[in-house]
């Protein structure tokens, strides 16, 4: 079916009004997700009497049903947008406290619901339906002065990172306060705010390493440099070369129990090479430069903090992957957006993106943009 400028039909508006250079970025991730998770779950099938593709399989499933969400989550338009932020963060959190008082106890953390067979992690799909909250909040709290947004901001932010701590989850509550305070210093917040926060995260770094075993494990290991996983990781980049060493021929990954997961990057390096691990790293920032270039063509504040905090997410969860990867920082368990295994990771990888395609249009509602056709 071939689609022209001069067709009036909803497909039509919504693939002339996308920005298809991210809506390619994301499907390229998607199917480079499908090979590294192919490349780096075979073994871990072995050890779990699971059959061969197991993983791959699923994955293949959460790649396929991410590409609807996507494509469903950009046709929508702004208040659309709010309103399932909205209804989505309510549930998530309502989640949040069912995962903390009944969720599975696994490795030490109480993360994951289970539904007969499948996992879900409520703090993954938490992260997109906050930020456009946070976002919907901070833009009143600007236009209308007598709106405590700051209070709603502050409130929903310490709410959910409680109940982050209590699972524990140190990553991803770093993850959503440096998001929630990358949004406050757009929305202008004074500069004294700004200290505080500097100030209190060293603070909350050196609480969280004397009250959580497994905090202070992963940071004396990083100091120390005796990580098991982060040396098998670094081996893994330097047997791979520039090229690497070819589609399941990998060592290193079998000495890594979350191969699959937190170090896929790691496993792209030993069987595809430095080339693939840049072609990925050029993928990610096409999206965080293009989404940040958007902001930079409009003045609705609203559509800034959202586009802006909803890229500076999805780049900042994968640059934490990447560096703890490479050990610049001390392991986080942090997946890799649409390319490491796990439904709830790609769900949220998947709204995340359908938002970012969906306020990015060249025009946020349908219907405006076919009164426009209809003018000309």
């Amino acid at each position: 079916m071939i689609i022209t400028r001069s067709d009036r039909s909803n497909i039509a508006l919504w693939w002339w009004t996308t920005d298809r250079y991210l809506l390619t970025g994301f499907f390229i991730l998607i199917l480079i997700g499908i090979f590294l998770v192919m490349a780096s779950s075979q073994h871990i099938t072995q050890s779990l009497n699971l059959s061969s593709h197991h993983f791959t399989l699923r994955h293949i499933l959460f790649g396929a049903l991410s590409i609807p969400i996507i494509i469903i989550f950009s046709i929508l338009n702004q208040r659309q947008i709010k309103i399932i932020s909205i209804l989505g963060l309510a549930i998530s959190i309502l989640l949040l406290f069912l995962t903390v008082i009944d969720g599975d106890k696994i490795k030490g953390a109480h993360r994951w619901l289970y539904m007969g067979k499948f996992s879900f992690q409520p703090s993954e799909v938490c992260k997109p339906f906050f930020i456009i909250f946070n976002a919907w909040i901070l833009s009143l709290w600007a236009e209308k002065k007598n709106f405590p947004g700051w209070v709603w901001s502050i409130c929903s932010i310490s709410l959910i990172s409680a109940l982050l701590l209590l699972q524990p989850d140190l990553g991803m509550t770093i993850l959503l306060i440096f998001t929630w305070a990358f949004q406050l210093f757009i929305t202008g917040i004074p500069l004294i705010i700004i200290i505080v926060l500097i100030i209190s995260f060293p603070i909350f770094m050196i609480i969280s390493y004397h009250n959580f075993d497994h905090v202070k494990i992963r940071i004396d290991g990083f100091i120390e440099g005796t990580t098991y996983q982060v040396s098998k990781s670094l081996q893994s980049f330097e047997s791979g070369g520039l090229l690497g060493k070819g589609p399941g021929e990998g060592l290193y990954k079998k000495s890594l129990p979350d191969a699959h997961s937190d170090f896929v990057y790691a496993v792209a390096a030993e069987e595809y090479g430095v080339l693939i691990c840049s072609i990925i790293i050029m993928i990610y920032g096409l999206v965080i430069l293009r989404s940040f270039l958007y902001t930079l063509k409009i003045n609705n504040l609203f559509l800034i903090l959202a586009v802006s905090g909803l890229a500076f997410q999805f780049g900042f969860q994968s640059l934490i992957h990447m560096a703890s990867n490479t050990d610049l920082i001390p392991t986080k368990g942090m997946t890799l957006p649409f390319l490491s295994y796990g439904g709830s990771s790609i769900l949220a990888s998947a709204i995340t993106a359908g938002m970012l395609l969906s306020l990015t249009r060249t025009n946020n509602s349908l219907e405006p943009f076919t009164r426009h056709f209809n003018e000309k």
